[in-house]
């Protein structure tokens, strides 16, 4: 971090303004690398290590994203991947177009200040850099994911990162004042926090009265009673009802022994199921339908890849699906009025009401 940068932080605890307290190593551009915040008479201290202010435990609650980052990505960048459109991990789990709204969400960020929820390696945040141009992405994540962010940022794109705040917090303790950012956005974090609906109010309450929020959910899959029109998406009952059961029934097997197993077992298991091997006996004509069944994984040539993205998804503590109705009055009660919703559910974008003083006439 650099010290222009204490204006946008403040203590998690009591909402004060956070000083430099010590500085014990900087950067030749400025960059402090080591040291300490603290509020004016000191009761709360945060460190500054790697040049990111740290506001949490080096433990987190969910232990799987941190197993994830430093013994399964170990700096490498694996989900840069989404971002590259000649990759196929961009037709699999490219979530930043596919909630930008024709690029309307993603335009508003242009020249202002922008907070990432739960950045992870920071592709994201990386990509709106370079492709919209605000003035400062702050991006906050839980785990040790934002070291490997900085790694990345220092080996790929060293001339940006002035353009950076990368922050450890939580999100439900957030070191920023209350309407603080131009545009917060979260694409597939909220619903690993263990407090989905909690965790989408306190990134509202971060948006500036003007200000724009892109948030993506998981969606729970809709079960129609009937789906016979033509045309229509959905399960057909019965034999569409019986097999999507039979896969769920099979997904939530595997979930729940993974989150009894220790954390190296289960990646483990998942590293066999994204092996080479058999991802070729799922592509195989009839036995691959059975082998799908039996686990069904990420299809990318990448093993690597598929690791990582099978280890993320089978694995986390917490990864709860909503529907919109339940995320409706979170939304409607943080004055957050919705310009558009993804076609690739869950995913609402929208801005906050302005103040009555501030309405047009």
């Amino acid at each position: 971090m650099y010290e222009g940068d204490l204006d946008l932080l403040r203590c998690p605890v009591s909402g004060a303004t956070l000083n430099i307290a010590r500085v014990d190593a900087t950067a030749d551009d400025g960059e402090i690398l080591e040291g300490e915040l603290a509020n004016d008479d000191g009761t709360h201290i945060y460190p500054i290590t790697n040049g990111i202010p740290r506001f949490v435990e080096r433990s987190s609650y969910n232990k799987s994203w941190d197993y994830k980052w430093n013994s399964i990505d170990r700096g490498r960048g694996l989900n840069y991947r989404i971002a590259d459109k000649d990759d196929p991990a961009y037709e699999l789990h490219d979530i930043f177009d596919r909630n930008s709204h024709g690029g309307r969400a993603w335009d508003h960020a242009r020249d202002r200040t922008v907070l990432d929820l739960g950045c992870g390696v920071g592709q994201y945040s990386w990509r709106l850099m370079n492709e919209y141009a605000p003035a400062k992405v702050v991006s906050i994540d839980l785990t040790r994911g934002i070291d490997i962010f900085r790694k990345i940022m220092h080996e790929r794109f060293p001339h940006l990162k002035k353009k950076f705040l990368l922050v450890q917090a939580n999100v439900f303790a957030l070191p920023f004042a209350p309407e603080a950012f131009d545009y917060v956005f979260s694409l597939g974090v909220l619903m690993h926090t263990g407090d989905t609906r909690k965790a989408v109010r306190c990134a509202a309450d971060m948006v500036k009265r003007g200000g724009q929020l892109n948030v993506w959910l998981y969606a729970s899959e809709p079960v129609p009673y009937e789906a016979r029109e033509a045309g229509r998406k959905g399960i057909r009952m019965p034999l569409g009802y019986l097999t999507t059961m039979i896969r769920y029934s099979v997904t939530f097997f595997w979930i729940s022994l993974f989150r009894r197993l220790p954390l190296w077992l289960s990646a483990s298991v998942i590293r066999a199921f994204s092996s080479g091997p058999w991802h070729g006996l799922c592509r195989v004509p009839i036995l691959g339908v059975f082998a799908r069944l039996i686990f069904s994984g990420v299809n990318h040539p990448s093993a690597a890849y598929r690791y990582i993205n099978n280890f993320d998804g089978f694995c986390n503590a917490w990864a709860d699906t909503w529907n919109e109705h339940e995320i409706f009055p979170v939304l409607n009660e943080a004055e957050i009025v919705l310009l558009g919703m993804s076609e690739w559910r869950l995913g609402f974008w929208g801005t906050k009401r302005k103040a009555p003083w501030e309405a047009p006439a």
